[in-house]
């Protein structure tokens, strides 16, 4: 009961706004003032319109955090045919398409978006993203640039650089993504995810002491990251330390049991000390 009052409520609040804008602008229709009165109520409909294409955008997001993309488009395509220009419609749309797997209409989608807003963060974002998905990665780092550009604070430049660094990482330009990675750590000394991709970059790279600072600064900022310790380890194992990778394989494995690298890695840390003699006794 209570439920349904408030919404009627609701709904008397939303047609007293309109009332009151049409009031006024049919005050001004009748004492004569017919331009006035025609963009009263211009900007009446416009914000009726808004307000409505807002909603249709916020019933797709509802059903995207659900996982229903094929909903979530039908809202978006609702907001849209109330407000063509709508960017953020337009925008969320083409990832929905993206994550569906109609890239045609995903690059399309983001496409108008820019055109409309050259300036809009999240339509590079989101179509880097979906290049990126698309195996384009190339043009997805392209993308990603142009976003770090239209970004207006720290927190978007981080996630942006932090991306395109992954996308270096994985063209095996491990330099730039290591210049990524450190610039989004500038941005935000506590930026767990970029520590721990710089560190793999520096492994991959084979600077072993910053990879395992890397790692280790992981571990502060987050005790309970089991690749980190594993990774770790397995730099320890590569300096000889095999006490030390035991402990740290033993660790990732209390937080994430099952952890079947860390199982297999740690069984042969164990068996490193008794190969020798093994070899010896086989040898006689």
């Amino acid at each position: 009961m209570f439920r349904k009052l408030s919404l009627i409520l609701i709904s008397l609040a939303c047609f007293n706004v309109a009332a009151d804008c049409n009031d006024d602008a049919n005050a001004a229709r009748l004492d004569n003032r017919l331009d006035e009165a025609e963009a009263l109520l211009a900007n009446c409909l416009d914000a009726e319109l808004g307000r409505l294409a807002r909603t249709y955008m916020l019933l797709g997001l509802t059903h995207y955090d659900n996982g229903d993309h094929k909903k979530a488009i039908a809202q978006y395509n609702k907001a849209l045919e109330t407000v063509p220009t709508y960017v953020t419609a337009l925008t969320n749309r083409g990832l929905s398409y993206a994550l569906s797997r109609n890239m045609k209409a995903a690059y399309k989608d983001f496409a108008a978006a820019i055109e409309s807003n050259p300036e809009y963060l999240r339509a590079h974002y989101y179509h880097a993203f979906a290049l990126a998905k698309d195996g384009r990665k190339k043009d997805a780092i392209n993308e990603y640039s142009v976003a770090l550009e239209v970004a207006a604070n720290d927190t978007d430049r981080k996630r942006v650089l932090y991306q395109r660094g992954i996308l270096y990482r994985e063209l095996n330009q491990h330099d730039s993504a290591m210049e990524d990675f450190g610039a989004a750590i500038v941005l935000d000394p506590n930026y767990v995810d970029a520590y721990f991709s710089r560190a793999l970059a520096l492994q991959h790279a084979d600077q072993t002491e910053a990879a395992m600072a890397d790692y280790s600064k992981v571990i502060e900022l987050d005790p309970e990251h089991a690749e980190a310790h594993h990774n770790r380890g397995l730099l320890h194992k590569k300096a000889g330390a095999h006490h030390l990778a035991i402990r740290d394989y033993s660790k990732a494995l209390d937080i994430k049991p099952g952890y079947g690298r860390a199982q297999v890695n740690r069984g042969y840390a164990f068996m490193l000390p008794i190969i020798p003699l093994l070899v010896l006794l086989i040898l006689g």
